[in-house]
This record gives structure tokens, C-alpha cells and sequence, in this order.
């Protein structure tokens, strides 16, 4: 009896329940990319501190932010037409990213959904409003629809005219900068950064990096190379691809790249398979010392014809001075991060966090002093394992 009625009420919830917000795909339009600007009337956001929650507020007449929604041509889809279509875009000015979705849903005939979206621009102008840059954050903090998956890139200049660039190798721009940040196995100086880790880099402390998107007027070229570094919302500074990409191996995040010493007059590329990153601290009396092991395993590509590198002395002379070449401008990295911009990229606070834990009780209240005067040292060992195919 016990189990009748088990399977009776397994049957009425697949009998009587159903896709009540069913939706057909043609009256669905596909978001795949967002841009957000600043709005022409930002700077009134000082006027609205002075006005009091009980007094009326005509939010739609504001316009605080410029938001462009871009979703591929369904029209453009099919067998005999390709799987990927052009973008047709909506421009909204808002108050807010809600009050933006409510105007782009006015002017779209089609049901929006967030569920496919690959790219999120952000423009580098909105964190000269850092107030107005956390009511986006927590937008899509909150926001469930979003994909979490998806990439965050910020732009020089306005985002908007970024993701309606046309690429020449793709139909979509979403396409083509994911593809982009998907390849860092190739090129290390993209940092991948997804709207998840993005929202909890800013969630610890207000910092965060991200991928920084740039145009080449001249060759109408669009790209992206190095980072841009936020601090408490507010844009702090670059960093070039190649502090990037020795910012990864700081991080012990690096996937593979290349680096390039000169041995009598040429060029020698160094193709790196894999990069370790180990950590170790010393306190001597409140002072912290922090090395940074990096051990690097990679190849030779190239060198010139009659250079001789089977010996054991010229195999460790290069190794020897691959390990200089890379612990200088690792330094570097760590003079701009720590002293300059004063974050912490390269995850020493989670390594006290995780490690430490009872020194970090006793620091986390004046970290910034802490980790300003602290000292970071970088030892570098690599081990060139190939020279490649030789007669």
C-alpha cells in the first residue's frame, strides 16, 4: 500500500506539472553580449545623495548608464546558412542595469533571455564613478539569469563601439574575443578572467583585474593585451602583455608561453611545457619576507645554424641565464603590483589566509601597511628538457 501511493504521487508530478514559462525558441532573442557605458548624466549622481527616500523619484528620465544588448540573428540560422549569424544590437539609457533591461525588453519583440551570454565589456570610464560601478557589481551579483561563465573584459574607450567592431575572422565580436581569451595556452598575455571570479575578486577586498580590450585605429584592428587593474572600484593602472604574462607565473597560473634570450648576438626562444610556483614565509619580528619559487620546464625552438648546445656547460649557461632574464622582470611585476599599485595579484593574502591563519587574525586589520613593507623575493629554476630535432 506503502509503495502505491509513492508511485501515485510520482505520476501526478509528471501528470500535472509542466513548463509553465514555455517560450519557443523563435520569440526568444538570445543575448550574447552586453556593453556597459557611462551615461551622459552620471555627474548628477552627487544632486541625488541630497534627495530623500520619501520624496517621488523620476528614475527614467536619468541617464546614468548607456547599456547595449547584442543577440545573433536568429534569421540568419539554419542548415543550408551556418551556425553563426550577425548581431543585431539594442542601445538603452538607464538609471540602472534593471531599468536597462526594462527599456531593452520595450524594444524588442522577442522574450530576452541571459542564459547563452558569452562577454561582458565593461567601459574603463565607469570606474571614474566607483559608486556607480558597485550598483552595477551588485546587480549581477544578484541577477540569477546571467551566465556565470562568461567572460568580463574592460575597454579603452566606449564599449559599445567595441562590440559592434567587425572582426574579420567572425561573424560576432563575442566570438572572436572568446576565442581570443579560450587560446592562452598561445598567448600568455590574455588573463581569463569569468564574471564568477571577477564578482568574487571584488567581493574580498574591491580589487580585481581584468583583460584589457584595445583598437588599433590605424589598422582598425581590435585585440586584447595585458590587464587593467582595479582598486576599491576605481581603475588603478595597466599592466603590458608581458608583465601579464609574468604575472601568471607569479600566480602559478600559467598554462605555457615563450620567452627570448640573446646569446651572442641572436635570438634564442624558449618554449615554456610548464611553470611551478611554490611560496615560503619568514616573520622576523612583525618584519615578513616572502619568497616566490617559480621551477620552469621548457624547450629550445631556435637558435642559428653552427650554434653549438649540446654541451652540458652551454645547456646550463642558457638555463642560467633564462633564470636571471626571468626573475628581473618578475621583480618588476612585483615593484608595479605591490609598491605602485599596491594590490596583490599574486595571491600572498590567501597564502597567509590559508597557511597562516593565526598570523592573519592578527594582521588583517592593517594588511595594506603589512603587505606594502613586506619584501617579495623571486627564485627562478629552470630545466631546459628538449632542444628539438636536430641532424
Amino acid at each position: 500500500m506503502k509503495y502505491k501511493k509513492v508511485i501515485i504521487i510520482i505520476l501526478s508530478c509528471i501528470l500535472l506539472s509542466g513548463c509553465w514559462d514555455k517560450v519557443e525558441i523563435d520569440r526568444r532573442s538570445l543575448i550574447s553580449i552586453i556593453s556597459v557605458d557611462i551615461g551622459e548624466q552620471a555627474g548628477k549622481e552627487k544632486e541625488l545623495k541630497n534627495l530623500s527616500p520619501d520624496e517621488p523619484f523620476t528614475g527614467m528620465d536619468l541617464k546614468k548608464l548607456k547599456v547595449t544588448f547584442g543577440a545573433p540573428d536568429i534569421s540568419q540560422l539554419g542548415p543550408d546558412k551556418g551556425g553563426t549569424a550577425k548581431d543585431m544590437y539594442i542601445t538603452t539609457d538607464a538609471y540602472s542595469m534593471q531599468d536597462a533591461v526594462n527599456k531593452a525588453a520595450l524594444k524588442s519583440s522577442r522574450d530576452i533571455s541571459f542564459s547563452h551570454i558569452k562577454l561582458l565589456v565593461l567601459s574603463k570610464d565607469l570606474t571614474t564613478y566607483p559608486e556607480i560601478l558597485k550598483e552595477i557589481v551588485d546587480y549581477l551579483q544578484r541577477e540569477p539569469s546571467l551566465n556565470r561563465n562568461m567572460y568580463v573584459v574592460i575597454s579603452d574607450g566606449k564599449a559599445e563601439e567595441y562590440i559592434k567592431h567587425k572582426p574579420r575572422m567572425e561573424k560576432n565580436i563575442e566570438n572572436y574575443i572568446s576565442g581570443l581569451i579560450e587560446n592562452t595556452t598561445r598567448s600568455t598575455s590574455i588573463l581569463p578572467v569569468t564574471l564568477n571570479e571577477f564578482l568574487i575578486l571584488l567581493s574580498e577586498n574591491g580589487n580585481a583585474m581584468l583583460p584589457r580590450m584595445t583598437i588599433e585605429k590605424d589598422k582598425n584592428e581590435l585585440g586584447i593585451s595585458g590587464v587593467g587593474i582595479i582598486k576599491d572600484y576605481k581603475y588603478k593602472g595597466d599592466l603590458s602583455a608581458i608583465e601579464t604574462a609574468n604575472l601568471e607565473m607569479l600566480r602559478g597560473k600559467l598554462k605555457g608561453g615563450r620567452k627570448t634570450i640573446y646569446k651572442n648576438g641572436h635570438p634564442i626562444d624558449v618554449v615554456i611545457d610548464s611553470a611551478g610556483r611554490k611560496i615560503s614565509m619568514d616573520n622576523q619580528q612583525g618584519k615578513l619576507t616572502f619568497n616566490i619559487y617559480l621551477d620552469i620546464e621548457g624547450e629550445l625552438k631556435d637558435y642559428y645554424v653552427g650554434g653549438e648546445v649540446f654541451s652540458k656547460d652551454m645547456l646550463q649557461s642558457l638555463q642560467q641565464n633564462l633564470n636571471n632574464s626571468v626573475k628581473q622582470e618578475c621583480a618588476q611585476v612585483v615593484q608595479i603590483t605591490q609598491r605602485e599599485l599596491g594590490v596583490d595579484p599574486i595571491g600572498i593574502r590567501e597564502y597567509i589566509e590559508k597557511y597562516h591563519p593565526s598570523l592573519w587574525k592578527q594582521i588583517k586589520n592593517n594588511w595594506s601597511e603589512v603587505y606594502s613593507s613586506a619584501t617579495i623575493n623571486v627564485i627562478v629554476n629552470s630545466n631546459i628538457r628538449r632542444i628539438g630535432v636536430v641532424k
